[in-house]
């Protein structure tokens, strides 16, 4: 794989985690979205204003209760800059698709794991 072929807005591990987030679900509030990400207030912003201006994500305010709300959902753009993303990752790691194993059962040379060995 080469460097210059990963996309710049989700090789950024904070994008990448907002991207496979809405990736799952119709549409998440900014404090929803920051809960499942685990990222705090500022840098969530933050890397939601670059995922909205690329157009990856797309965001709604409005008002729930009282408040004022943002609400976020995959663009299609998003979805399929994401799904290209997870392949190119996949072939880089010479995998058809990941499984319900992922990486954990294998060893570095793609062997399966012995765990008879005790060293």
């Amino acid at each position: 794989m080469n460097a210059r072929e990963i996309d710049e807005m989700l090789g950024i591990p904070a994008r990448l985690a907002i991207v496979a987030t809405l990736a799952r679900v119709e549409s998440l509030f900014f404090t929803e979205l920051g809960q499942e990400t685990g990222l705090a207030d500022g840098n969530l912003h933050v890397q939601t204003r670059k995922l909205l201006g690329a157009g990856y994500i797309s965001g709604a305010k409005g008002l729930k209760g009282n408040r004022k709300v943002t609400c976020f959902s995959i663009s299609e753009l998003g979805r399929e800059k994401f799904q290209s993303f997870i392949k190119m990752l996949a072939a880089a790691g010479g995998l058809s698709s990941l499984g319900s194993e992922g990486f954990s059962s294998r060893t570095r040379r793609g062997r399966p794991k012995d765990d008879s060995q005790v060293w």
